[in-house]
């Protein structure tokens, strides 16, 4: 999906800049990943810092090369950071949570893109419709020109769909019939993935289902609260954050051993992926017992984390000991001593 609104953009604007937002993460096309475990570095990508004016201006002033503008919204929990979804076992003390002030910045965003004559699109493979019936366009009031979905919009099964303006996703040239852009696909229509995707946008136009994500986020509100009032009353150095059904485990006091955690949590019963305890989901159907549960278990683990003395302070200062058993070993081999 990334790659035909990419295409798209290149196409109807007849341009070849992208600008996307540091530590932003648009899956694994190296047409678009910047980082590590790309071989290539992309010459038509411009990446831009999140939340800063001098970015607006950049793209205000390079707008005859730019096509558009890629923003992940996830990234108001991480603002130009590496995500926790990255190869880190231990989940430090990196700043994440809501960012204050992020609506304003895409609506400075989207206005800057409009003057410019720029696409705006919003990668929602991962936020559309996990934060609101109609994603992250809705939670913050603001018109991409493309949007991005994934498997949730097909009910679950693998599917990658574009959505836009026709202007922006105009495949073929009226005035020049071999100027085509080819976005095509094998699973494209596939009559399975349409059936789910069907039932899925039936189900999305309920009156009841606007209702359940409210029941939900007032859930998640209730939860962090109680569980970030018993991990304190119980001296855990641990406290939870969340946008949305998205949350994540932070650290109140460094530590070398917070890894350890994750080994504990599913110990008690805590299913956590591969990531660990950076980045967690809540589901849409959890009831307040499902919260309770999870309350329970994480207690439990944060009690053996603790039991286990993995958050005790420690008792030396380690790189001093360290450094002083260096000098030492060296006056010894200078003065001639055992």
């Amino acid at each position: 999906a990334v790659m035909a609104a990419v295409r798209c953009a290149r196409f109807n604007k007849r341009r070849s800049l992208v600008v996307t937002f540091g530590g932003a993460y648009h899956g694994w096309w190296d047409g678009m990943q910047p980082t590590a475990g790309n071989e290539r570095t992309p010459t038509d990508v411009l990446q831009l810092k999140d939340m800063n004016p001098l970015s607006l201006a950049v793209i205000a002033a390079r707008s005859s090369e730019i096509a558009a503008v890629l923003v992940n919204p996830l990234q108001c929990f991480h603002l130009n950071s590496s995500p926790p979804s990255d190869l880190v076992l231990s989940s430090n003390n990196r700043k994440v949570g809501p960012t204050d002030g992020y609506k304003e910045w895409l609506h400075k965003l989207r206005k800057t893109c409009t003057d410019a004559g720029v696409l705006l699109i919003f990668d929602e493979v991962y936020t559309g419709f996990r934060v609101a019936p109609g994603g992250a366009q809705e939670a913050y009031d603001v018109k991409a020109d493309m949007v991005v979905y994934g498997k949730t919009l097909g009910g679950g099964l693998p599917v990658g769909v574009l959505c836009g303006s026709k202007s922006s996703m105009t495949r073929s040239d009226p005035k020049k019939a071999a100027r085509v852009a080819y976005v095509i696909g094998t699973f494209a229509g596939h009559p399975a993935v349409m059936g789910s995707m069907n039932a899925f946008l039936k189900w999305h136009e309920q009156p009841s289902t606007k209702l359940a994500y409210v029941t939900m986020h007032s859930r998640i509100d209730t939860f962090i609260a109680k569980a970030n009032a018993s991990f304190k009353e119980n001296g855990y150095p641990l406290k939870l954050a969340n946008w949305f059904s998205v949350w994540s485990m932070m650290y109140t006091e460094p530590g070398r051993y917070h890894w350890m955690l994750q080994y504990y949590m599913r110990e008690a019963g805590v299913a956590l992926s591969w990531v660990g305890t950076g980045r967690c989901l809540f589901s849409l159907d959890w009831t307040e017992a499902h919260f309770e549960t999870l309350l329970t278990r994480m207690l439990a683990a944060c009690a053996e984390m603790k039991k286990g003395g993995w958050w005790e302070s420690p008792k030396i200062n380690v790189k001093m000991a360290v450094s002083q058993e260096f000098v030492t070993a060296i006056v010894k081999s200078l003065v001639g001593l055992p």
